[in-house]
């Protein structure tokens, strides 16, 4: 069984807030007086140490990121194609490529700073070394914050994502907008969708289970659909698209024959060719 339990992906705070975080921290879980009659062994110890527990820090916190984002390559295609018809695939990896090298520039920035400290021979060089070094990682995290508020936004939509399992029984109930998909879809299953008497009601796919003959089925209500080339289809199209091309299912292909919904019976039945081919 593949599933994928996005909504445990914690919350990517702010630049400012990251930076924010880290420093208190900081503050209060390392000493915080130092004084210049102490031995220079002793001082140098203090500001390298200060260094450390800044660069570790940040280094957990992005290796937690980076672990808690899926990488598109190990997904299942149909949660690959869907990340990438929500959000562009290569502006997704590019944003965590960019996070690991700050994870990366943080690590080396630290181990020169504290290289530096090992020389200082006095209270006052060895606090501006770490002043320099502390000031230098903040500034990389800040210059992250475009990434970070990205990977934020993603994380709010995986969070809202339906939890899919690509490898069980699968009913897929597509068609024309309003013809009828999510009313069926709730009298079918446990589902709650929204209905109304308009087009384009369900923007996102619905997930509800079905037990018949003592097996269990999921059903998936799919955005509708309008007949013409995948290129001109929009976000709320291609997400039922990509259901269609990388889901083996049954599909239930509705069709509303009083023409209500606003769409012709010659105008829904070419629709149904392609869509049974691929399924």
């Amino acid at each position: 069984m593949v599933l994928y339990n996005f909504k445990s992906i914690q919350v990517v705070p702010t630049g400012k807030d990251f930076v924010d975080i880290v420093l208190s921290t900081t503050q209060s879980k390392t000493p915080t007086e130092v004084h210049k009659h102490y031995v220079i062994t002793r001082i140098r110890s203090f500001y390298i140490r200060k260094v450390k527990f800044v660069q570790q820090t940040y280094h957990d916190k992005l290796t937690k990121i980076l672990e808690d984002f899926p990488v598109m390559d190990d997904l299942h295609p149909f949660y690959g194609d869907l990340l990438n018809v929500l959000y562009d695939k290569d502006h997704y990896k590019l944003t965590l490529a960019q996070i690991n090298t700050a994870r990366r520039l943080i690590d080396n920035l630290a181990q020169e700073h504290v290289r530096f400290i090992k020389f200082g021979d006095s209270l006052y060089r060895c606090k501006q070394l770490k002043r320099a070094a502390l000031g230098r990682m903040c500034t990389i995290i800040r210059q992250q914050a475009a990434s970070l508020a990205y990977l934020e936004q993603v994380r709010q939509h995986l969070a809202r994502l339906p939890s899919i399992d690509p490898s069980t029984r699968t009913i897929i109930i597509t068609g024309y907008p309003n013809v009828g998909k999510s009313s069926i879809m709730n009298k079918l299953t446990n589902a709650n969708v929204d209905v109304q008497p308009y087009a384009f009601t369900t923007k996102s796919l619905y997930v509800g289970h079905l037990d018949y003959n003592y097996l269990r089925w999921q059903v998936i209500d799919s955005p509708g659909i309008l007949d013409h080339p995948l290129e001109d289809r929009n976000t709320i199209e291609m997400q039922a698209i990509t259901a269609l091309a990388h889901l083996r299912a049954a599909v239930l292909f509705m069709l509303d024959i009083s023409a209500q919904c606003g769409y012709t019976i010659k105008q829904k039945v070419p629709l149904t060719s392609p869509t049974m081919s691929k399924s």
